[in-house]
């Protein structure tokens, strides 16, 4: 019985924190500290990411990545935000369950 409930009541705060999500996005880019910020996030993700695949499909990793230019990396920065903003919130209940 606990369980639907749990899941429900999950499915419930992931709506609601989706709004929260997408303001966060939009306002993420807009201050210039914050904007120079989530720029580097991005740009420290991309390196990484494509580090990781570069060593899965066997490439060299030894090789120079390209940046993303700005806009995309404000854009991927402020959907990481987002994402993890609603992870955080909905996995909150989940860990506080347990202990």
């Amino acid at each position: 019985m606990i369980l639907p409930v749990m899941k429900l009541g999950t499915l419930v705060l992931k709506t609601v924190c989706k709004p929260i999500a997408n303001k966060l996005k939009k306002e993420a880019g807009r201050h210039p500290k914050f904007r120079q910020l989530i720029v580097n996030l991005a740009q420290a993700n991309h390196r990484i990411t494509t580090n990781v695949q570069r060593r899965i499909y066997g490439h060299a990793t030894d090789v120079e990545i390209r940046p993303l230019n700005e806009e995309k990396a404000v854009q991927a920065a402020s959907d990481l935000i987002g994402e993890l903003f609603v992870f955080s919130v909905c996995s909150y209940p989940k860990f506080s369950i347990t202990i």
